[in-house]
């Protein structure tokens, strides 16, 4: 999208990214903001099939449209609210074909985020200690563990940087994880070792 928005040779392209997002805001206002309102509902288990769908479709393409165009804004809370919504309609899935053995659609909605996070960020840990303390319900730290372990090594196989990693390496700043640290690859030549 950033690429795209790249193409578009006028100087106000923050309000033309603003004018989209503002029509998107227009057909559901439940899209505004960080997400985090919404992924309160979600998890309170407050939304709908329908509307945990459209937020699945509309946020993602709003953050995009929004950060893309060069607008201030953070992906952190919207990998939140994109994984709990797959979660819950994979467990509203299941529901359907399964019955009420499944548990509660909030509990999958919240290991979906934790698995999100830990994709996107290539950090499973992270993901993990995140569920736990937004739940208070420890006894999800096997799931979640064995979830966010998957979804990370799932997304390292498909690409190598994590969400943060991905814009230093396109302006130009490589860098790897070794077991001595990090290591800065500014040239092919000499690396520098980061503390």
């Amino acid at each position: 999208m950033e690429r795209g928005w790249r193409r578009v040779a006028i100087p106000w392209r923050p309000a033309l990214g603003g004018l989209v997002c503002g029509a998107i805001l227009c057909v559901s206002p439940m899209v505004a903001g960080n997400g985090f309102e919404p992924l309160q509902a979600l998890l309170d288990g407050k939304l709908v099939v329908a509307m945990v769908a459209w937020l699945l479709i509309a946020k993602p393409v709003a953050t995009a449209i929004a950060v893309g165009s060069g607008n201030p804004g953070g992906v952190f809370t919207p990998t939140l609210l994109v994984g709990g919504c797959t979660g819950a309609l994979y467990a509203f899935g299941l529901h359907a074909v399964i019955g009420d053995a499944i548990g509660s659609p909030s509990v999958y909605a919240l290991v979906g985020m934790a698995a999100a996070i830990a994709a996107t960020t290539h950090a499973p840990l992270t993901g993990t200690v995140l569920a736990c303390e937004l739940s208070g319900d420890y006894a999800l730290v096997l799931p979640l563990l064995v979830a966010t372990a998957l979804a990370a090594a799932w997304a390292r196989r498909l690409y190598v940087d994590s969400v943060y990693t991905a814009e230093l390496t396109r302006r130009g700043l490589r860098w790897r994880l070794t077991l001595d640290g990090r290591r800065v690859i500014e040239s092919q030549q000499h690396t520098v070792d980061v503390v």
